[in-house]
């Protein structure tokens, strides 16, 4: 049985059937993994996660009821690997192996006929749904609801070109340290860091990985001197540090309401050899004796995390439309919560990792309506000029190469 088609099977499940975030149980499957398979392992888990809608679809005009468990999601597999120009023969039988673990030999043979029969003409299936908004949904496998969200906001061919942009297969890395030879390193818009593909070195002390857009986030934070810099919902960590690597003789305050979140903080700051302050703390809640005691505030609060699909495609499978009005509520309660610790004449910035209006500019806004000590900043980032002069900037991959990251600089005044 094809070892890399059983690690892919149970990272899947974990996936589907627990609601394990993607990146962490592939981490734990790769750390069990021969080194030849980690690539396949990785470009399977992620290309069935990221191509769900489209998958499932396919396997709906081909079979008259859908299967569960299991069955569905090796389907799904041999679907996806038969997109990618692997010998037939070998994914219908890696497949059908795989079948058995099921412990329904019906499956075996279900599953062999299925992927046959798909097989014979999905070069050139173009069964697609005639609605325009359905059918992008299924080509690009994007949840209907959050492609009329994107429609609303940006308009119907700005909405397709965010929701048909492939980020290249390249790791973003930030280097603090000359120390390693990355293989096929390229330059990025920032001196600090550059873009691999291949496998990474062991981390240490000497770099970290971090998207464009995180660092962009950090370096407009650290854009102004600071004597105290408050992270309020830091984890895993990476601003925080980059801050403090960026401004060495600030004071960095890195705060997370859970436990294991803040360890994850803490555990990012002693790799790279970073002195900074943590708390387990409710952002929404106040601490009176931060109150006007930072320079600079950064929330980059809980969202739906649509910008970082490229990196995290579950997103696309568990979050609803009926989150986003929790997400605002708690969005809004953090940023006004947590103005109140910035000093008279600091910063205030807000940011997310999505690109739904309603939980980035709309918020900003509802802030400044009730908030009139407060007032917009100018977002500055040398290396990256098309925010000069805004308040506020929303990154798209289809614009700027990087993740959909937002980002609104406030000021309070003297």
């Amino acid at each position: 049985m094809n070892s890399a088609f059983v690690k892919t099977l149970e990272t899947l499940k974990q996936v589907y059937d627990e609601k394990a975030f993607s990146a962490q149980a592939l981490n734990k499957a790769l750390a069990l993994c021969h080194a030849r398979e980690r690539a396949l392992v990785t470009k399977l888990v992620y290309g069935v996660l990221d191509e769900d809608i489209r998958l499932q679809y396919l396997i709906s005009k081909y079979v008259k009821k859908r299967p569960k468990g299991d069955t569905l999601i090796i389907l799904k597999m041999g679907v996806y690997c038969l997109g990618l120009s692997m010998p037939v023969y070998a994914v219908v039988n890696d497949c059908a192996e795989l079948a058995k673990t099921t412990g329904d030999v019906r499956q075996v043979g279900f599953v062999n006929a299925t992927l046959k029969n798909i097989s014979r003409s999905i070069a050139d299936f173009d069964d697609y749904p005639q609605d325009a908004v359905q059918k992008m949904s299924v080509l690009y496998s994007y949840p209907e609801w959050a492609l009329k969200k994107l429609i609303k906001d940006y308009g119907m061919t700005l909405a397709h070109a965010i929701v048909s942009y492939r980020h290249p297969p390249r790791t973003y890395v930030r280097i603090c340290e000359q120390k390693h030879t990355f293989r096929d390193a390229q330059p990025t818009c920032f001196p600090d860091a550059i873009s691999v593909s291949g496998r990474l070195p062991k981390l240490d002390e000497s770099f970290t990985v971090q998207s464009l857009s995180s660092m962009a986030v950090a370096r407009a934070a650290a854009a102004k001197k600071s004597d105290a810099f408050l992270d309020c919902c830091a984890a895993p960590g990476g601003k925080a540090v980059y801050f403090k690597q960026l401004q060495p003789n600030a004071h960095v305050v890195a705060c997370d309401l859970h436990a294991h979140r803040v360890e994850l903080i803490q555990s990012y700051a002693r790799r790279l050899n970073v002195s900074i302050e943590t708390h387990c703390m409710d952002m929404t809640q106040r601490e009176k004796t931060w109150e006007n005691k930072f320079d600079t505030v950064l929330c980059d609060v809980p969202c739906s995390g649509f910008g970082v699909v490229d990196s995290r495609p579950d997103v696309k499978l568990f979050r609803e439309n009926k989150d986003i009005s929790e997400l605002m509520k708690t969005q809004y309660a953090i940023l006004s919560n947590c103005s109140a610790y910035v000093k008279k004449g600091g910063r205030l910035i807000y940011s997310t990792c999505t690109l739904f209006k309603n939980e980035n500019g709309q918020i900003v806004r509802k802030f400044l309506e009730a908030h009139p000590d407060f007032r917009w900043g100018q977002i500055r980032i040398e290396q990256l000029p098309q925010t000069k002069g805004k308040g506020e900037y929303q990154f798209l991959p289809c614009v700027d190469g990087m993740q959909a990251f937002y980002i609104a600089v406030l000021e309070r005044e003297q």
